[in-house]
């Protein structure tokens, strides 16, 4: 019975099959002519109101083109008023009101920036910017503009340093190498409600997310003013001739560069190329109420792939403020590699350096040889290491005084060595040196000092050698060895007409008749 009727039912379900599938295939034969006509009025849409959809791709792998990855896509038409470059490589339209001084009309070599607070117990501006000017020659001032940024929010501040300036420095103004500026704090992202990210008093964080605001605003002025573009607080003294050293560096690095410190101080001192001004400012406003505008710096160079500071010693800017710009307490910071004068180095002799020590890093011997005011570095210093200074022409010395290590690294002295004067100079492979040296004497607690060459040597000397040895005092039962770095801080000579001095480095190597610099380590050397 169950057989029979299944066998009966069986036509019945075949003819509902028949009758159903047709209208299946018919709907479906519906619903994509549908689709396709909804697809082409809304391309047709799109490309009429210029709305952006899918692109053709073409992924590639080497030269290589790879089909089949190619969409329908609904392209946009190019905007003649928009690139990415222009908006984020040119600076911000801020609004800036110049209170001193206009735009200058050609492109300095270096434009430095100040953004300056007012302190009620002591203010500091009007000494940063006299000694700005002081410490550089008037040729040097033609390739320098200072832009002063107002920072206080308050109009009679502003109009108070405003005359003050003025009145100390109107030539400087008349001639375009200063400008102050200022802009509104409603231009400022807001200071209020920040995130404290260090356990700061909400008073600490809103300070340090505003001094952030106040150096973007300032590096986003100058960036179009000059090629260089050097960061400085408002209470800082510069070195002498500090510009021309910067040039010297500038010219001699060859290898690429986003940050260099001249200060070891925070952001004292820091050297910018000015295209990357724009960039700068848009990253301290991007996090400045994230971390302090040094910290922020320092990730702005690793960012654009400088992984460590490059920094210059002896340092050319020194802090000298007491009382902070945002509390009444006394802080002192002072850069202990700073050296203010580098000497009257008057007319070089000619010179040239060299040494069997390892250099380290970019401090090779022809930093120190004159016109070169930067340093020495070696490594690897070891019994017999020596560095030798030859005369192009003979000089008679009266007085020799070398000084090794420096503020920063006072372990680094010359523990055991000794000053030979050298005649009849020779030429040796590709260096030269002298035939015949004359022991002068040792060293004591890493200096060398010494004042009747008379007695010594009375005649004329081509050679200077410094030569590293190793002593064993037998009595103590230790064995007083150089470390593998060293520092020649300084040295000085006379002559008895003319006096020169040898700076070696941070310190001087005063050697009579013109000056020069030089600066030794100890497991390393820095002369």
């Amino acid at each position: 019975g169950k057989a029979t009727m299944k066998t009966r039912n069986l036509p019945k379900a075949l003819a509902w099959y028949w009758r159903t599938l047709p209208r299946l295939f018919f709907l479906l034969f519906l619903f994509i002519i549908l689709f396709a006509i909804i697809w082409s009025q809304n391309k047709e849409e799109c490309l009429k109101m210029g709305k952006p959809g899918l692109m053709t791709f073409h992924a590639t792998t080497g030269k290589e083109e790879m089909a089949g990855l190619e969409a329908a896509v609904c392209e946009m038409p190019p905007n003649q008023n928009f690139t990415v470059k222009g908006y984020v490589i040119d600076p911000l339209p801020i609004p800036y009101e110049y209170l001193l001084g206009s735009h200058p009309t050609r492109k300095r070599y270096l434009s430095i920036g100040i953004s300056s607070i007012h302190r009620k117990n002591k203010y500091y501006l009007m000494r940063t910017i006299e000694s700005i000017f002081s410490q550089s020659s008037p040729e040097e001032l033609k390739e320098i503009v200072l832009v002063v940024y107002l920072a206080n929010n308050d109009s009679t501040l502003n109009k108070q340093t405003v005359k003050e300036i003025k009145d100390g420095f109107s030539s400087h103004i008349d001639e375009g190498n200063l400008l102050v500026i200022c802009s509104s704090l409603a231009s400022y992202p807001s200071l209020q409600g920040l995130q404290r990210n260090f356990w700061d008093k909400d008073q600490s964080v809103q300070h340090r997310s505003k001094q952030n605001v106040d150096y973007a605003f300032v590096v986003n002025f100058c960036a179009s003013l000059s090629h260089y573009y050097l960061m400085l607080e408002d209470d800082v003294v510069c070195a002498n001739g500090f510009l021309s050293i910067i040039q010297q560096f500038i010219r001699e690095r060859m290898e690429p560069w986003t940050t260099v410190a001249f200060s070891t101080l925070g952001y004292v001192g820091k050297l910018y190329h000015n295209e990357d001004l724009p960039k700068l400012a848009r990253f301290l406003l991007l996090f400045y109420d994230v971390m302090p505008c040094d910290w922020l710096l320092e990730l702005f160079h690793q960012s654009k792939a400088q992984k460590e500071i490059i920094t210059f010693r002896p340092s050319l800017f020194q802090h000298i403020g007491r009382i902070s710009s945002f509390h009444t307490m006394e802080t002192i910071f002072k850069d202990p590699e700073f050296q203010e004068d580098f000497g009257d180095f008057g007319d070089f002799p000619a010179v040239s350096c060299y040494t069997d020590i390892s250099v380290f890093d970019d401090y090779v011997p022809e930093e120190v040889c004159p016109p070169g005011k930067g340093v020495f570095w070696g490594r690897n210093v070891t019994s017999g290491s020596s560095f030798t200074i030859v005369f192009e022409t003979p000089i008679i010395l009266q007085k020799l005084q070398i000084y090794t290590g420096s503020a920063e690294y006072k372990r680094d002295i010359l523990y055991s060595g000794y000053v030979e004067l050298g005649t009849v100079k020779i030429k040796e492979n590709v260096s030269a040196t002298c035939r015949l040296f004359r022991r002068a004497g040792d060293f004591h607690n890493g200096k060398f000092e010494l004042d009747n060459f008379g007695q010594v040597m009375g005649e004329q000397i081509h050679c200077l050698r410094i030569q590293i040895s190793y002593i064993a005092t037998l009595l103590t039962v230790t064995l007083a060895y150089q470390k593998p770095f060293l520092i020649l801080s300084s040295a000085k000579w006379q002559a008895p007409s003319t006096p020169i001095e040898i700076h070696m480095n941070t310190q001087l190597l005063t050697v009579a008749s013109t000056p020069y610099r030089i600066k030794p380590f100890t497991d390393s050397c820095m002369l």
